[in-house]
């Protein structure tokens, strides 16, 4: 089989150090093996998403976030353990909030996990040359948000509510009636389109309204 690593004056190009972060199965062992398989990538290490401390001999780590998640505490935790490894987020339904995600916590790239292998690795690429890559469906999703229909208050309460506490928690924390957080919660519902609570807080975050 042929090198297809590109070539230097003084050599072969080394290979970009990867990193495969995520919950153990299926899904990061086709990765891991996907990006293992170019010529131009070496999977260094294999963890979960709280693994960043395996980063740090790598240059990219490629991070397929849990669904019990909060993306903005993962991806911090990675940064502050290896602060020199660029960070590659693969999402299953790219949103605003991942977007932000991408602008805020200098993530340097999101990648769709639909999308074919090929076009994960040119991704890869991209950010190994040290640019930003963000997956066209991202963009759209990103061009297509909704401005945010919530108050500043319902924002706080559903902030609040995302924690899992109960109402009487909720008011208690933010010095509010019980009834004036029952009525924030009721038109979260009707905003969102959630069934319950927990639905609606989580349409809410992947929104980006929260």
């Amino acid at each position: 089989m042929s090198d297809t690593r590109s070539e230097s004056p003084t050599g072969p190009t080394p290979a970009s150090r990867v990193a495969v972060l995520g919950a153990p199965g299926l899904c990061r062992t086709l990765v891991a093996g996907v990006v293992a398989a170019a010529a131009d990538f070496e999977v260094v290490a294999e963890g979960d998403t709280d693994a960043g401390d395996l980063c740090r001999r790598a240059d990219l780590a490629l991070l397929d976030l849990n669904p019990q998640d909060e993306p903005a505490t993962v991806v911090a935790a990675l940064r502050a353990a290896a602060p020199d490894c660029a960070v590659v987020v693969l999402t299953n339904r790219p949103s605003a909030r991942v977007l932000r995600l991408v602008l805020n916590l200098c993530v340097r790239g999101v990648v769709a996990k639909d999308v074919p292998p090929e076009e994960m690795l040119a991704q890869l690429r991209t950010v190994a040359q040290g640019r930003r890559a963000i997956d066209p469906l991202t963009a759209v999703a990103a061009l297509d948000t909704v401005v945010n229909p919530l108050s500043e208050r319902e924002r706080e309460v559903a902030a609040t509510a995302a924690k899992g506490l109960p109402s009487r928690e909720i008011a208690a924390v933010l010095h509010l009636a019980p009834g004036t957080v029952r009525n924030h919660l009721s038109s979260l519902l009707r905003k969102t389109g959630g069934r319950n609570r927990w639905e609606a807080v989580q349409r809410a975050q992947e929104a980006g309204w929260i």
